[in-house]
């Protein structure tokens, strides 16, 4: 297990910088072993050291790019797969571990469209935004649509939302499509609120 600061969605693409030594040698087993490792929000607490409260929900995190440098510390991209329940933590030696789960999540057909509309909103958002000063990219909504289904799809619109990591965590947990689209056009509309108040940058 990898306890981070940051949320990792099933279908959303990571970078790390592993130096410390309890990382890098389960970066080595994992690139080993060819397995994947959990990734895991920090809900109080460091990455740096242990001694963190770490949360119950997570993503399983398979390596895509290891680059090892001569000292030891690597660079990652690792892919979210699969949402994951912690069942159970054990030693943090040589590095956390925990007993965890799969959380299998079924594709609601009729959340496409509401998937679709909600892409939309913050498709228009982004555009307002960058007209008030904001570096936001642009949003291709047809090019980040292309092949996913319903499921998939909100995780990428919840990757693609400007939120911090407890509002993502948030809508990691929800339990079904409906439930996790609904937070993030809750979010979205409290984003709309800000910026229609006047919230652009000089």
């Amino acid at each position: 297990m990898f306890p981070l600061g940051v949320v990792l969605f099933p279908g959303s693409v990571l970078p790390l910088h592993i130096f410390e030594d309890r990382y890098k040698r389960l970066t080595q087993d994992c690139v080993s072993n060819q397995s994947p490792f959990g990734v895991v929000l920090i809900e109080r607490g460091q990455e740096v050291g242990g001694g963190d409260e770490r949360a119950s929900t997570g993503c399983l995190a398979e390596i895509i790019q290891y680059d090892l440098m001569p000292d030891g510390r690597s660079n990652l991209v690792v892919l979210g797969t699969s949402k994951i329940d912690i069942q159970q933590w054990h030693s943090d030696s040589p590095y956390p571990i925990a007993s965890v789960t799969q959380v299998r999540e079924l594709s609601a057909e009729g959340s496409i469209a509401g998937a679709r509309r909600v892409l939309g909103r913050l498709s228009a958002f982004v555009h307002k935004a960058r007209l008030h000063g904001y570096q936001l990219p642009e949003i291709d909504e047809d090019a980040v649509a292309v092949g996913l289904d319903a499921t998939e799809l909100i995780y990428r619109i919840a990757d693609l939302i400007p939120a911090g990591p407890f509002d993502r965590q948030r809508i990691l947990v929800a339990s079904e499509c409906e439930e996790r689209l609904a937070l993030i056009n809750e979010h979205l509309q409290g984003l709309e609120e800000i910026l229609d108040a006047g919230g652009g940058q000089s």
